[in-house]
């Protein structure tokens, strides 16, 4: 009989790419089994079209957390009746709703006080953050099937349709499907990944007069201020840089790096979405901590000031002041970037 098995996604767009691996391997430790994601709606598309997923469970956005989210979730995985499964969020409530929707057998790691919640609770690896991410949630499913399968890298599944979506967007912006462009996500969500609007000004500037490819700024809809800030400071030919923040689906955004020349960015969700579906990325590292999350890329230049004494502090806010405030961004320039940058530009 086959196994109904069930699949927690993480909450950002990052980590649930991070768990790709993981998500797209787990029929082959389960054979004949079927396989569905529960997931925030707001990333229910990276999993369309995934070979491995049988189906895509949706939570609405505003039950994503909280005591109230507990019942929602238990109330739509409930009909499914499920054998098994997997809970890679660390939370409690997380936890908890899968007990309280009767899946049978509840993997996941010891966390947040969880433990009798789970059926077969694992241990994190030791010492703690000293793995990748993307391989703690991979070897989740290895310990929990007791299973020998091979780790792959992120794998994002473009189709056709996407294709022709993304090209048509790009076409009503001035972007042929012959025009070579670089791809750059100019706004980290959190303050101390954040570059600056003047860097990526001079930035474009420089990809679009030394490397003769068009530019095109992806970003949320709380961005398109910013992009369009960029787009006027620039100064360049009309059409030679486009901004689409808040323009694309998560889709159309993975299709368009897919197609680009190279991404720059932070340590951010849409740099492990480009390099889930094959751009040379350059990724500008410095609060993160690149051991644990940087982007898994075929091909990938990272700028990381290694040297500071504050570096890989995982903070979204820089504590610190005076000329020590945000160094680990300040001390990346310009001309590091192309440097970096015009390796990866054939």
């Amino acid at each position: 009989m086959a196994v109904k098995i069930i699949i927690r996604t993480p909450n950002h767009l990052g980590d649930c790419i991070m768990a790709m691996p993981m998500v797209n391997e787990t029929r082959e430790a389960y054979p004949g089994s079927t396989v569905t994601v529960l997931t925030p709606q707001h990333l229910a598309d990276l999993f369309i079209g995934n070979p491995g997923i049988d189906r895509v469970l949706t939570i609405p956005t505003e039950h994503v957390h909280g005591v109230i989210s507990v019942f929602k979730v238990k109330e739509i995985i409930a009909p499914g009746e499920f054998d098994l499964g997997y809970i890679l969020p660390p939370s409690f409530g997380a936890a908890s709703s899968f007990k309280l929707g009767g899946v049978k057998e509840r993997i996941g790691y010891i966390a947040d006080g969880r433990r009798l919640l789970l059926t077969k609770p694992l241990p994190l690896p030791t010492p703690l953050n000293s793995e990748h991410r993307s391989k703690v949630y991979f070897d989740l499913l290895r310990r929990g099937a007791g299973v020998s399968i091979d780790y792959v890298k992120p794998k994002i599944f473009l189709s056709e349709n996407d294709i022709t979506g993304a090209m048509k967007l790009l076409g009503g912006f001035g972007i042929a499907e012959s025009d070579k462009y670089a791809v750059l996500a100019f706004r980290a969500v959190a303050e101390s990944r954040r570059w600056g609007t003047e860097n990526y000004t001079e930035l474009a500037r420089r990809i679009i007069s030394q490397c003769g490819i068009k530019v095109v700024l992806v970003g949320t809809e709380e961005n398109r201020k910013s992009g369009d800030d960029i787009v006027g400071a620039a100064k360049t030919t009309e059409g030679a840089i486009v901004n689409l923040a808040g323009k694309t689906s998560l889709r159309e955004l993975g299709t368009i790096c897919s197609r680009a020349v190279v991404f720059v960015g932070n340590d951010s969700g849409p740099a492990h979405l480009a390099a889930a579906v094959g751009a040379p990325i350059v990724v500008l590292s410095g609060a993160d901590d690149p051991k644990e999350t940087s982007p898994m890329a075929g091909k990938k230049r990272m700028i990381y000031r290694e040297q500071l004494e504050c570096i890989s502090c995982v903070k979204n806010k820089c504590p610190l002041k005076g000329g020590d405030f945000m160094r680990c961004m300040k001390e990346i320039t310009v001309d590091m970037v192309m440097s970096e940058l015009k390796t990866l530009v054939q």
